[in-house]
């Protein structure tokens, strides 16, 4: 990283933040030839709000058919991924349960065959065969999907900074972006506590904070949502090797980690950016959960907690785009809880909207920061 407080006096391009959608951004410039750049962090170190405290699980199934498509590309280049030899994805798949008719996940399973994405659609009898921990789970199908797993979130984060950075961009941390520099609509650069950098672009990455450069009486119309996850103590509950479980109807997941397992009772609460304390209320929810609908980890002891924030736009797209009130101005923001898993696909279609490339593999226009589902909401209620 650039000492902190040393900023360049100019640069073609400043990200500002340098979590997964930033870092992915300022990676793929670079390979689209762009060498003079920027990435500035609010925090001290990278990845320490959303990027570095999710549950790090690669799921390719998602209901929204532009989502669908997103994910699917961004396991994909996941797969492809190695960082020091070894890949970032650990395809343990994925188990998702269903309670009642298999219709919807027949319907999935139908969508994700349809992009070459292998799966198939268990009754519980026939997967509590196969995956006998299943035992300790109430469900009636679950729909398995081998490609899915868990990402090294942490060499993935650091190897897209280390890419920019080998290829020109500077990383300064502990330097936050305080606004833009604008002559009329057009970006001219940004101003932080250590001076001006003169840009022609500058991409709006910010997580929890973004929509607000530049729009201070008109932000984009992004909220933050709290969630937990829990570690428990050492127990043989899984198999170390077990797919990660996710409960689509009832609303939790389980995964094995380390000796343990992470739980998250997929809990939503509205809440401001930040570094969310925890709230107790969210153990509660997940025993209750677990109670119901997974007797066979009602007694699990819990070891350790955390909070973080996912922030979603109304319709649960990413913002990708150039704003539509001030040139030179481009979001990567929105990307709620499937920012790690489509990063590198997010960051390739940026860098091409950037460069004035074309996308031609997905319907760019349902990530515009002036679609209509952005525009109808009214801006008071941010």
């Amino acid at each position: 990283m650039a000492p902190r407080g040393r900023i360049p006096s100019e640069v073609d391009v400043v990200v500002i933040g340098a979590g997964f959608a930033g870092a992915s951004v300022a990676a793929a410039l670079t390979r689209a030839g762009v060498t003079s750049g920027l990435v500035l962090e609010r925090e001290l170190l990278p990845g320490s709000h959303a990027s570095g405290r999710n549950a790090a699980m690669a799921r390719q199934l998602e209901t929204d058919p532009t989502l669908l498509k997103l994910t699917i590309e961004g396991v994909r280049k996941l797969r492809a991924k190695e960082v020091a030899g070894r890949p970032v994805l650990c395809q343990t798949g994925g188990l998702y349960l269903i309670h009642g008719e298999p219709d919807r996940a027949t319907e999935w399973r139908t969508q994700l065959h349809e992009w070459c994405v292998p799966s198939e659609l268990l009754a519980a009898a026939q997967a509590r065969q196969r995956f006998p921990f299943l035992s300790r789970f109430e469900f009636d199908y679950t729909l398995f999907c081998p490609t899915d797993g868990v990402v090294d979130i942490h060499a993935l984060l650091t190897d897209l900074l280390e890419e920019a950075r080998s290829a020109g961009f500077q990383v300064i941390t502990d330097c936050g972006c305080e606004s833009l520099i604008l002559d009329g609509s057009v970006v001219r650069g940004v101003r932080t506590p250590h001076g001006e950098v003169g840009a022609r672009i500058v991409v709006d990455a910010a997580g929890a904070w973004a929509g607000h450069l530049g729009r201070l009486f008109a932000p984009l119309p992004l909220k933050c949502f709290r969630r937990h996850l829990f570690v428990s103590g050492d127990a043989e509950f899984l198999p170390r090797d077990a797919p990660l479980v996710w409960d689509l109807d009832v609303g939790y997941y389980v995964r094995p980690e380390g000796a343990g397992l992470l739980l998250c009772p997929c809990d939503e609460t509205e809440h401001p950016p930040g570094m969310p304390a925890v709230d107790p209320e969210a153990e509660a929810l997940l025993a209750d959960k677990l109670l119901k609908h997974a007797p066979g980890l009602a007694d699990i002891s819990l070891r350790r907690s955390w909070a973080c924030l996912r922030t979603f736009a109304p319709d649960r797209r990413p913002i990708i785009g150039w704003d539509p009130d001030i040139d030179g101005l481009f979001h990567v923001s929105g990307p709620g809880g499937f920012g790690m898993t489509t990063s590198l696909a997010i960051g390739d279609v940026a860098s091409t909207l950037i460069c004035g490339g074309v996308v031609d593999w997905i319907e760019v226009g349902s990530f515009s920061a002036s679609r209509g589902a952005l525009r109808s909401i009214p801006q008071c209620n941010n």
